[in-house]
């Protein structure tokens, strides 16, 4: 059994299941509508299956049928009418499922093409993304706590020369809590040993506070990794009671323009090699250049 044979079963079986009173005067709809249609129709029933709702023809789903018909401002009667017109004429029905099949393939290639839903360059311009490395984002310490650092590490070889960095997380530090030196730190690590670094202080107080940390790639140069402390104290003795909260670490960078910062960070990093005795040969031209620019008129 063909295809199509199955399909046109499949649409005696909608008639089946959803009979009903029909108007006797019955009159039969254009090719154009029944293609446009049954387009329609197979597209409610793929969405009625990805929902787990069963199929178009289940009795269960007759209100969605009832609507798609009222969509198209087709009776009950015309369509069964247009069926049972085309039961008479397979050869016609088959051409119309063709282009039905034609017109469903060209909206599939829409559909992954992104026709539907078009990629919005300026969010790309601004992306961003979580880099925060635990699965925790609440830690507390008391006296008891043997830590004083609460340090991270993030490698990403997608870290890239312009990105904006940015660190934020509650944190409350009780009055009586003896540590010295409180503070919050975030690193950029360059390939080359050079680093990137802000420190922020944070307040013993009892206060829920929030800080943000936000820093910069401006170096031409691949990262190797982000570090960093949100607990940062000198070794303490005595009491030591802390609370970090909704950390996050997040990335703000520009996803169309990630290729190019790539390829110029590699032109630096990797410079095209030298061509021997070229330097000795340019400098040799400029200084005749110059020579016969300071030449006095005759």
């Amino acid at each position: 059994m063909s295809t199509n044979h199955r399909i046109f079963l499949l649409l005696v079986a909608i008639i089946f299941a959803f009979t009903s009173c029909s108007n006797p005067q019955r009159k039969t709809i254009s090719r154009k509508e029944m293609t446009n249609f049954l387009i329609d129709l197979h597209q409610l029933d793929g969405a009625l299956i990805a929902k787990n709702m069963g199929q178009v023809e289940d009795r269960n789903n007759i209100y969605y049928y009832n609507a798609l018909l009222n969509k198209h401002n087709i009776t009950k009667a015309q369509f069964d009418s247009t069926l049972s017109y085309y039961a008479k004429n397979p050869k016609k029905f088959e051409r119309i499922y063709s282009d039905v099949i034609e017109k469903l393939t060209q909206k599939e290639t829409d559909v992954k093409a992104g026709v539907y839903h078009p990629i919005d360059y300026v969010a790309l311009r601004n992306s961003t993304e979580n880099l925060w490395p635990l699965t925790s984002i609440q830690f507390r310490f008391s006296k008891d706590s043997t830590p004083t650092k609460l340090r991270f590490v993030v490698k990403n070889r997608q870290l890239a020369w312009k990105d904006q960095y940015k660190l934020t997380f509650l944190h409350q530090v009780g009055k009586t809590d003896k540590a010295k030196n409180k503070q919050a730190v975030i690193r950029i690590h360059y390939k080359d040993k050079k680093t990137d670094s802000i420190v922020c202080n944070t307040i013993s107080d009892s206060l829920l506070r929030r800080y943000t940390i936000t820093i910069d790639a401006r170096r031409k140069n691949s990262i190797d990794s982000i570090t960093g402390a949100l607990i940062n104290y000198n070794p303490v003795k005595g009491k030591f009671i802390a609370m970090i909260d909704s950390i996050k670490l997040t990335r703000k960078f520009d996803a169309v323009a990630q290729d190019s910062i790539q390829k110029a960070i590699q032109s630096i990093e990797n410079p095209a090699p030298e061509i021997p005795g070229l330097k000795q040969t340019l400098r040799i031209r400029s200084k005749i250049i110059l020579q016969r620019g300071n030449e006095k008129p005759e």
